[in-house]
């Protein structure tokens, strides 16, 4: 069960996704995010699109951590 809005999980802007970046990438880029919308938030907050791309890379690293969970139950089940 996903705990992301709907309207989160689907790729803000529609920006075309070239290269996914790697776990590593998407943490550092995260954190730099998260830094910027607290450094400079709006009037009533952070930056809302600076959270739909926050969201979006959340979600990628998240898929790309249960890639892992499932190749390494298959790679144990396979033993």
């Amino acid at each position: 069960m996903s705990h992301i809005p709907a309207v989160l999980k689907s790729r803000p802007l529609n920006l075309p996704c070239v290269e996914r970046p790697d776990a590593r990438e998407l943490v550092d880029r995260s954190r730099v995010l998260v830094n910027a919308m607290l450094e400079s938030p709006d009037d009533a907050g952070p930056n809302f699109v600076m959270l739909l791309i926050l969201a979006d890379q959340l979600q990628m690293l998240h898929d790309d951590f249960e890639e892992e969970v499932r190749q390494l139950r298959a790679e144990k089940l396979s033993e």
